[in-house]
């Protein structure tokens, strides 16, 4: 078997290139590394590989490794000098990067029509696409792979075409996460996920695969130089509950609901290795606008409605109106409150003509014209309410009580397994492995492989069998730390409209009670002069004393004054003839 390095397109053997001591180590959610030594290279010689170079390795003519230089050290003492150099596989680049989503912002902040133009931000909504809609864990994955790619500039990883993870989680609002943080946070609603590459591709292959999707590897007892399995039954859980808890706003008021997702269904979460989180999701969010609004009937010829309108005429005796005329049409006088637009009434200015006739103690009016300026409506005497914002409530995700279920409820081994065979070929990460010829609970074990190490000098490999390392030795807490500091996501509607929650236009109402009235002149029935002192001093004019049909109005007459004859004027009718009633 021939082992092969290719380096800035140059490929020759291992010996060739004067390396040895390598090894290759293989974990699940952690960088691969390739490391590897040159004996013979002293302090002063020149690196032969170049930091951030990528090397390829091939066993014969098979691709084994693809990794990119991240480590030169150079050793030296008094017994030897060489160079030290690790490769990193493609994780490296998940966790170098920070990953970030397209949001929504206006392109003129100021202009309320403002057109939307796409921006990259590290505050990130998983579990979302950039049209605000929810997306599986798979669907987010594969979001993260294609940023890998556009922010190096060529693909360095390809997703596996087969992997399939179609759960949907709640909303997941955070910020500042490297690609591999992403990833890892979102396989924490599926403990039992195990991510690998295919090395043996130009491309490296991303494989996320669920433990009932791993290949089964079966050893013989026999063939191992030395291993031990635990069961960990500690780790097992026997029911999940999910409270997911919401928050609603509306109508000046807030409460909260309460949706449990069991499994089996008839977990009650009280039970000894149950496993109970409080998910908070955002409830719906509201703002509504009231406006108390008071209206009377326009009656026109309703000798009170006017006196209404002319409170001075509120004492008047023997009222009466004729020729009312409105310019509009609406029924309803507006006596408190106002008209908005949202309330969808019509409004209108009004004025209302009429001639009125009445008495009081000093004058008797004729038909004076009078007009009242009035605000008309269509609107009831009611309180008018309406929605002017609303954000729908978050979904809780379907199932995933059940799929968190399946992950940790299954017995799990944890281990170490060594192995001495003389060559390296193939890996043994992303499988499970059962073992014959031992205890017979091992032949079902199914136990995962977490990391691989490699030897190729010593053709030894070791590898690490248990529960995925998010798990660790801490079972439930560390399960649920995940969602200890987790919030609801509070801008999960922001990323695709770019509004700002709370933020809404309220149209005030443009019209409200207006009331003008003016009078004309009239005319007079009777007019009356008191002195404002001694009111026993007054004049008198009424018609009604005329008790024939005359006209009494200024006149001139000639009158002697100290034997001079001169001219008045006085206030009198024309001479008649009284008539004598026989």
């Amino acid at each position: 078997m021939t082992w092969k390095l290719k380096y800035e397109g140059e490929e020759k053997t291992l010996a060739q290139w004067g390396i040895s001591d390598v090894t290759r180590r293989l974990g699940n959610q952690s960088v691969d590394t390739v490391t590897f030594k040159i004996p013979g290279n002293t302090i002063d010689t020149p690196l032969q590989f170049l930091a951030r170079k990528i090397i390829q390795i091939f066993q014969d003519e098979q691709l084994w490794f693809t990794g990119i230089v991240t480590k030169t050290p150079i050793y030296g003492s008094a017994v030897e000098e060489f160079h030290r150099y690790t490769l990193s596989g493609s994780w490296w680049y998940l966790d170098s990067l920070i990953y970030q989503q397209v949001w929504k912002e206006p392109v003129n902040p100021n202009a309320d029509d403002s057109t939307l133009s796409n921006v990259q931000k590290s505050h990130l909504i998983l579990g979302q696409d950039s049209d605000g809609n929810a997306i599986t864990i798979g669907e987010q994955l594969d979001d993260v792979i294609n940023y890998v790619n556009a922010a190096v500039g060529e693909t360095v990883i390809v997703f596996a075409e087969d992997i399939d993870l179609p759960i949907y989680i709640p909303f997941d609002e955070c910020k500042d996460l490297s690609c591999a943080e992403v990833i890892r946070r979102l396989l924490r609603w599926v403990p039992d996920t195990i991510t690998f590459f295919d090395y043996t591709q130009a491309i490296p292959v991303l494989y996320i695969l669920r433990r009932s999707q791993l290949a089964t590897l079966s050893l013989n007892v026999g063939d191992l130089n030395e291993f031990h399995f635990v069961p960990r039954y500690d780790l097992q859980i026997q029911a999940v509950v999910l409270k997911f808890e919401k928050t609603h706003k509306g109508g000046g008021k807030s409460w909260k609901t309460i949706e449990v997702q069991r499994y089996p269904t008839n977990a009650t979460g009280m039970d000894l290795g149950s496993l109970v989180m409080t998910i908070e999701l955002e409830g719906t969010q509201s703002t509504h606008i009231k406006q108390d609004v008071e209206t009377a009937l326009i009656q026109t010829t309703s000798e009170t409605w006017w006196q209404n309108h002319l409170p001075g005429l509120g004492s008047v005796s023997n009222f009466t109106v004729q020729d009312p005329v409105r310019e509009g049409t609406l029924p309803n006088e507006l006596v408190s409150g106002s008209i908005a637009a949202w309330m969808d009434c019509s409004v209108e200015e009004d004025i209302v003509t009429a001639k009125i006739s009445y008495e009081t103690e000093d004058e008797i009016v004729h038909n004076r014209a009078v007009a009242v300026k009035i605000n008309t409506t269509n609107a009831q005497s009611k309180t008018y309410r309406s929605l002017i914002s609303y954000t729908g409530e978050e979904t809780v995700p379907e199932n995933l009580a059940e799929n968190i279920y399946q992950s940790v409820s299954p017995l799990q081994y944890e281990g170490k397994i060594r192995l001495t065979n003389g060559e390296i070929s193939g890996t043994f990460l992303g499988k499970i492995i059962n073992i014959t010829d031992g205890r017979e609970e091992w032949e079902a074990m199914n136990a995962v492989v977490q990391t691989v190490e490699e030897y190729l000098d010593r053709g030894e490999t070791t590898i690490v069998l248990g529960p995925a390392k998010h798990l660790g030795p801490d079972d439930l807490s560390e399960l649920t730390k995940s969602n200890r500091y987790r919030f609801s996501s509070r801008n999960f509607h922001s990323r695709s409209t770019a509004e700002a929650g709370g933020n809404s236009y309220v149209e005030q109402g443009k019209y409200g009670r207006v009331e003008n009235t003016s009078y004309g002149p009239g005319k007079m029935g009777r007019l009356s002069f008191s002195d404002p002192i001694n009111t026993e001093r007054k004049i008198s004019i009424d018609i009604g004393e005329l008790d024939v049909d005359a006209t009494v109005c200024l006149r001139q007459e000639d009158v002697s004054d100290s034997g001079v004859l001169k001219k008045r004027y006085t206030l009198a009718s024309e001479p008649f003839v009284p008539v004598v009633l026989s």
